[in-house]
């Protein structure tokens, strides 16, 4: 499979390295690591970012690039962090002339035609870390490239907080840190909030609802956002507040969207122990074990999803 890999990237004179819609860190961080490597050891390919959303924390990264049809349709797409084709930020990567999936989400949609997907890592860019080392012979890598890696692993794993941290997770934040990185930098820059999001936090912490067996909910509204000065990529990358209590065993984010002239919600779901991608599947949903999604369901749905959550707890389901 790697030798596959280090074939097409030698062959391909246009590389375009794509990644979801609404992008975390770990997405862009995977993105914009992958291409300074790509664009530093390629110097005269034609390398490209691609995507439409800037994500949550934008002024921590480049702008994507403006792409033509023809371009797309003479390069290697490499697909990062995305599971299923439909969350593609830019589906024009399906006129490529050869996809490549890399990830660590479970894969319900093989839409590649070459994928490499370890779901036992903590973020992609952990797996792109692995695969830069082991091409650069584990010659140390440029500041910049091990700078944006670093931040996609940081962030996803909570400053190595999650359950699916392991030693191989920190042996390669370990690796990147060698490439002379401002460490206390980079947490500040991830994760210091403003005084938006820092009244937030507060209230969600203040209007979530707590259940006796450990379910912790929040429904917010695109009005409720709104007074709060929060956009919904800002207020669903702090899910995990609504976590850090002894005894709390999932916590479940709902925020109002507008699709179609319908009010509908996006879900985050979080679990300390109990499995529940299983159950976010069901509502047209995925992810990992402990951490899933759904999108644009409504609210009678998203109250039918949170019985069978309740269930899973007393395990029942």
């Amino acid at each position: 499979m790697q030798r596959t890999l280090r074939t097409w990237l030698e062959e391909a004179q246009t590389i375009c390295v794509f990644r979801h819609q609404n992008p975390d860190p770990d997405a862009l961080g995977s993105q914009w690591g992958l291409i300074t490597w790509l664009k530093e050891t390629y110097p005269h390919k034609n390398i490209y970012a691609m995507g439409k959303h800037l994500g949550v924390k934008p002024e921590l990264f480049e702008t994507p690039d403006e792409v033509e049809n023809s371009i797309i349709e003479e390069s290697l797409a490499i697909v990062l962090d995305t599971a299923n084709a439909a969350r593609v930020d830019d589906q024009r990567f399906i006129k490529a002339l050869n996809i490549l999936k890399i990830d660590h989400h479970p894969t319900p949609d093989h839409y590649a035609k070459l994928e490499i997907v370890h779901e036992d890592a903590a973020s992609t860019s952990e797996i792109i870390a692995q695969l830069l080392k082991s091409y650069s012979h584990d010659a140390v890598l440029s500041t910049k490239t091990a700078q944006y890696l670093y931040m996609g692993i940081i962030s996803d794993t909570m400053k190595f907080s999650t359950n699916n941290t392991t030693p191989h997770t920190l042996k390669m934040a370990a690796y990147l840190a060698q490439s002379h990185l401002d460490l206390p930098r980079i947490n500040e820059e991830l994760f210091a909030v403003s005084m938006d999001e820092y009244k937030f936090i507060n209230y969600i912490r203040a209007h979530a609802t707590i259940e006796e067996g450990g379910l912790v909910t929040i429904f917010l509204t695109l009005e409720t956002l709104k007074t709060l000065g929060i956009s919904a990529n800002q207020a669903k990358e702090r899910i995990n507040e609504l976590g850090n209590v002894r005894g709390f065993e999932i916590w479940a984010m709902f925020i109002q969207t507008m699709d179609e002239d319908a009010f509908n919600y996006n879900g985050s779901l979080r679990s300390r122990r109990v499995t529940i991608n299983d159950i976010a599947a069901r509502y047209g949903g995925g992810g990992h074990k402990h951490a899933a999604a759904i999108k644009s369901v409504d609210e009678a749905t998203a109250l039918l999803l949170l019985d069978e959550l309740r269930a899973r707890i007393k395990g029942e389901l």
